[in-house]
């Protein structure tokens, strides 16, 4: 075996990180080492390099932790910003009834999941659809009590609505709820706009600054051309939000979004991204660091698994632990897959296709073009919608992007690299393994239900720490 065809190794000043191409393992080091072919195929050897991944098994027969239920309950949206991706907005709404049958054909299809996730959110402003976000809401609670599992709605909003009345509601009925703003005003306004090309930004930090408690509101950031200056995105949005997601726009023409014109810009705008979070923690601030990792930022996604040395054989959960109902009943992989008759796998009336879920599954292992990729187990491969989008091929891999997520990965490796040295290490750690907890079945609640069946979940839920407490006592 050439061991030169199997690794990746990256150089930097003082040290080398090695990567396995064949199962994803890495190690750090000394330049020394690394030049000395004999050590380090022994040191390859030593730390298994060379040895298969054990790929999952079938993913009808296999235990999903989390299961996503997406609702599209209406495309009816009070903006107007252009880059987003649905550019027909079709009448037409969900019933509260198509909603619940969803979400029990969920629960009943995946009865062992730990937990389930409701997004209503769809591809318009939730908001408009108060009544019937709070109907599914409520709903949630009462299936919560009744398999004694958590049922959790969540929504994203752009925030236009969010009056002192509408939080309220919201959060009364146990919907947790994030908003979507691209940064300061300048940055905002750019390509978020209301119908009449007015820029929203002031009027949604407004409604924003009246909710007293955002301790668990995020933001959603979308990474444009025009929105590129990362640090100073987060240093702005750290003021209103604790948890900060920042993802690249679903662009299918290639101009607003990553681009070969501007893809080294943001390579270099990550790379300061880095360098200003290593400079805070070693002051001991890991709040901007916490607040990438607490949501799902696209880099904090690699710098958690880089810590955790997770490795991951899908690009995500789509058709594996995530389903989406269309409004006409049609049940896809994920929400951006909506109407691709390629990514229908089933029906309200007759369930999931088991058959359409394992091919589509099959695919997202398989992943040919990223076979010799020292990123795979780590970026997961191509998403099966934008490939298809690019080349109505679901194959197919966009090379720009690619080029991007190697990078995040090199910089995650080097982040990782570097706090190791630091006294926060160890916290920062912690924080990483607690965030891959959060939609797993808390095991100990799920054993005090047990034991306490009267118990309702929703009441533990809410006093989890005083009932826990007062089991150990």
């Amino acid at each position: 075996m050439n061991y030169i065809d199997n690794v990746e190794i990256l150089d930097f000043s003082n040290f080398k990180i090695i990567v396995s191409k064949i199962n994803g393992r890495y190690i750090s080091v000394e330049k020394r080492v690394g030049e000395d072919k004999e050590k380090l195929i022994a040191l390859l050897n030593e730390n298994e390099f060379f040895s298969e991944p054990i790929y999952p098994k079938t993913v009808n027969k296999g235990k999903i932790k989390t299961v996503y239920i997406s609702l599209h309950i209406s495309s009816d949206c009070n903006m107007s910003c252009t880059y987003c991706f649905k550019t027909n907005r079709s009448k037409g709404k969900m019933s509260f009834a198509e909603a619940k049958e969803f979400i029990d054909l969920m629960i009943n299809t995946f009865p062992h999941a730990g937990k389930y996730i409701v997004d209503p959110t769809g591809s318009g402003e939730p908001l408009l659809e108060m009544d019937l976000l709070l109907s599914i809401g409520e709903y949630c609670k009462k299936k919560s009590n009744t398999i004694k599992r958590e049922v959790l709605p969540m929504i994203v909003t752009n925030g236009t609505l969010l009056d002192s009345n509408s939080v309220s509601k919201i959060r009364n009925a146990g919907i947790l709820f994030g908003v979507s703003l691209d940064g300061d005003k300048k940055r905002n306004d750019f390509f978020r706009t209301d119908y009449n090309g007015n820029g929203v930004y002031k009027k949604v930090v407004k409604n924003i600054k009246a909710i007293k408690d955002r301790t668990l509101m995020g933001v959603a950031v979308t990474l444009t051309r025009k929105n590129t200056d990362l640090v100073s995105i987060i240093k702005h949005l750290i003021k209103y939000f604790p948890t900060i997601s920042i993802k690249p726009v679903r662009d299918f023409s290639g101009d607003i979004g990553v681009n070969l014109n501007n893809v080294e810009i943001l390579k270099q705008q990550y790379s300061k991204l880095m360098n200003f979070l290593i400079r805070e923690i070693q002051k001991g601030n890991t709040e901007y660091l916490a607040a990438l990792l607490n949501g799902d930022d696209y880099f904090g996604k690699f710098i958690l698994r880089t810590i955790l040395r997770q490795r991951v054989f899908t690009r995500c959960d789509a058709g594996i632990g995530r389903f989406s109902l269309a409004k006409d009943g049609r049940i896809y992989v994920c929400p951006g897959a909506i109407d691709i008759e390629e990514f229908e796998i089933g029906n309200l009336k007759d369930g999931i296709d088991l058959d359409k879920r394992e091919e589509i599954h099959k695919i997202m292992i398989e992943k040919k073009k990223c076979s010799d990729c020292f990123a795979r187990f780590v970026c997961g491969g191509e998403c099966l919608v934008n490939s298809y989008y690019l080349s109505s091929n679901m194959n197919d891999v966009d090379y720009v992007m690619c080029n991007l997520k190697k990078h995040l990965f090199k910089l995650s490796l080097l982040f990782e690299h570097i706090i190791k040295k630091t006294k926060y290490y160890n916290r920062i750690f912690l924080a990483c393994v607690e965030k891959s907890k959060r939609f797993s079945e808390d095991l100990n609640v799920t054993e005090y239900l047990n034991q306490n069946p009267d118990v309702s979940f929703m009441d533990i839920k809410m006093n989890r720490d005083k009932y826990l407490e007062k089991e150990r006592k």
